[in-house]
């Protein structure tokens, strides 16, 4: 039986490609459907597009932050869970991200239970 948090819409950004396919193979063996995007720009077109779920964002990109593409997110689709993806985690940008709303926090490395266990807790505000 398929459980009800799975086969929901997920868009994973990330600059980095790597994290992106195993983000995405990850997700996709436990039946959601992701897709991906390499730059928070893309992303921002593909929320424009498309109905999402869940996104998964990293905290630091070049072109911006995690910080700034979850604020446009948030416009964009304002009933979306999001999941800050970061290899800082620093009590300061741990605090931060809380603050600003994000439903979930899930720091790199991490193994495939750890982050269906981090999508199911941000999608459970969001059911």
């Amino acid at each position: 039986m398929t459980s009800p948090l799975t086969k929901r819409r997920v868009l994973v950004v990330d600059d980095a490609g790597e994290v992106i396919v195993l983000c995405v193979n990850m997700l996709q063996s436990l039946g959601y459907a992701v897709k991906g995007a390499n730059r928070p720009q893309t992303a921002l077109e593909l929320l424009g597009q498309e109905r999402f779920e869940l996104m998964i964002v990293d905290y630091k990109m070049p072109e911006m932050n995690g910080f700034e593409v979850f604020l446009q997110a948030r416009r964009l689709q304002p009933r979306m869970a999001v999941l800050l993806l970061t290899g800082h985690g620093t009590a300061d940008i741990v605090e931060e991200a809380a603050a600003m709303g994000f439903d979930a926090i899930l720091l790199k490395p991490f193994t495939r239970d750890q982050l269906h266990a981090a999508a199911k807790q941000a999608l459970r505000g969001h059911m």
